[in-house]
């Protein structure tokens, strides 16, 4: 597969089979994707890798939080907003009811988003986990996101799918806990990595805006 087989066919798997993910793969995986360019060549990055009897210890802690959680209430909208912030929330929300519609769910009822809810409480089914993590002293987020990027498309490269996603990072008691992540590290997202079962959820592909929006070129 070349980078862009790899681009083009990179997409957020939200349905992970059982499978096991050698340890040899993983590696090989973050080693290439450690070649990712930073500022400096300064590297900011420090990741704890879950997998095994440790990925079932934090996905128990997950769930067992989640069944003992009460309902969160809806998130408060900002009484104002600029043109961005509103257009990207909109889009955010489309692809929501996109999925859900997808899924034979009604957007608008409560009890239908305990469906993600509880998936999401399951991490997914993800077989293994990667937390990307920065020092707390340090701001370099943009470094992290060619990381991360570099990782998902990696994975592709070894027949992997993955999953970005704050979700995955919850719990930061948990992961520190199981992964002896020190209180001096910054815990930033979480990256799934596995092989994704025909669940329905998994044939979404979320639209993209037209290069024409985006781009402004000028000879």
């Amino acid at each position: 597969m070349d980078v862009l087989e790899a681009i083009y066919a990179r997409h957020a798997v939200r349905d992970f089979a059982p499978t096991s993910v050698p340890k040899e793969t993983v590696i090989k995986i973050l080693t290439a994707a450690t070649r990712a360019p930073s500022g400096g060549n300064g590297q900011p990055w420090e990741l704890f890798v879950a997998s095994g009897a440790t990925m079932e210890a934090i996905r128990k802690g997950y769930v067992e939080r989640a069944q003992g959680a009460p309902p969160r209430p809806p998130s408060p909208r900002p009484e104002s907003t600029s043109a961005a912030q509103a257009a990207i929330r909109e889009r955010m929300t489309a692809i929501r009811i996109e999925r859900m519609r997808l899924l034979g769910l009604d957007p608008d009822d409560p009890e239908a988003g305990k469906m993600f809810l509880q998936m999401g409480a399951r991490l997914w089914g993800t077989p293994v986990l990667v937390v990307v993590c920065m020092d707390q002293t340090l701001s370099a987020n943009m470094d992290l996101g060619m990381l991360v990027q570099s990782i998902c498309l990696a994975a592709q490269g070894h027949g992997l799918e993955s999953l970005i996603a704050a979700g995955l990072v919850t719990h930061l008691d948990i992961l520190r806990k199981e992964l002896e992540i020190p209180e001096n590290l910054n815990i930033v997202i979480g990256i799934g990595l596995g092989y994704a079962t025909d669940h329905l959820i998994n044939t979404y592909r979320s639209p993209r805006r037209p290069i024409e929006e985006v781009v402004r070129y000028k000879d």
